[in-house]
């Protein structure tokens, strides 16, 4: 049977939140931290601007919530999440989704989709933007607390609906992802940008601060000079 994606029904709710949920507990991707239940659950996906399901028959294999990404001035930008049941993954199902998720942002009347928290070590999520061409627009140090209670780094991504490249070429959901090896593959140009600037901040507040030192000694210096004139 082909796969299939429509916007989800009541039915489809319970298989929905099992998924969502073993992402949550999982605490290495999304920022929510309480799973849903079968009250918020409901609630949930009805509230987004778009909640779609993949399917094969009647079996949710994976699904995107859709919505803007901030409110008021902010939002003609989209943000989406993804989740792929975990005995679908690697099949190329979550490049579908995105690929989906792309054409309904631009139908619903976006004009951009943006990603505000892709974690460092989430490398399939990292290495599935970069390939289809989103922009890496910028990097937040710290800005992720795991599972596990560490920090982590984390990107944002853009994709320009209006103005930006056009859609990747499509790929067979059936067809196995690339291989994710992060540290086999070179990081892209647009991330090695972000990760260079937050360098430079760093080697900027370390001479200053090596200034300050300095200063403080020079001072001391001249201080006990004039106490010896004296």
């Amino acid at each position: 049977m082909a796969l299939e994606f429509r916007p989800y029904a009541p039915q489809d709710v319970p298989a929905m939140m099992r998924m969502w949920n073993v992402v949550v507990e999982a605490g290495d991707a999304f920022p929510q931290v309480e799973p849903l239940n079968e009250t918020t659950a409901d609630a949930f996906f009805a509230e987004q601007a778009q909640t779609v399901v993949a399917c094969v028959g009647d079996e949710v294999l994976g699904l995107y919530i859709l919505h803007p990404n901030n409110v008021g001035r902010c939002a003609h930008v989209a943000n989406a999440s993804y989740v792929v049941a975990k005995a679908s993954r690697g099949l190329g199902l979550g490049r579908a989704l995105v690929e989906d998720s792309l054409a309904q942002a631009r139908r619903l009347g976006f004009r951009g989709l943006q990603f505000n928290a892709v974690v460092e070590s989430n490398e399939v999520a990292l290495h599935l933007y970069d390939s289809l061409g989103f922009t890496c627009v910028g990097k937040i140090p710290h800005g992720f607390i795991n599972g596990a209670g560490q920090l982590e780094d984390m990107y944002i991504y853009y994709w320009d609906l209006i103005d930006g490249p056009a859609p990747a070429p499509e790929v067979s959901a059936e067809a196995p992802d690339e291989p994710c090896d992060e540290a086999a593959r070179p990081v892209p140009e647009n991330r090695q940008k972000g990760e260079k600037k937050s360098k430079k901040k760093d080697k900027g507040k370390g001479k200053k601060k090596q200034k300050s030192q300095k200063k403080d000694s020079t001072g001391k210096k001249s201080a006990k000079k004039g106490a010896k004139k004296k």
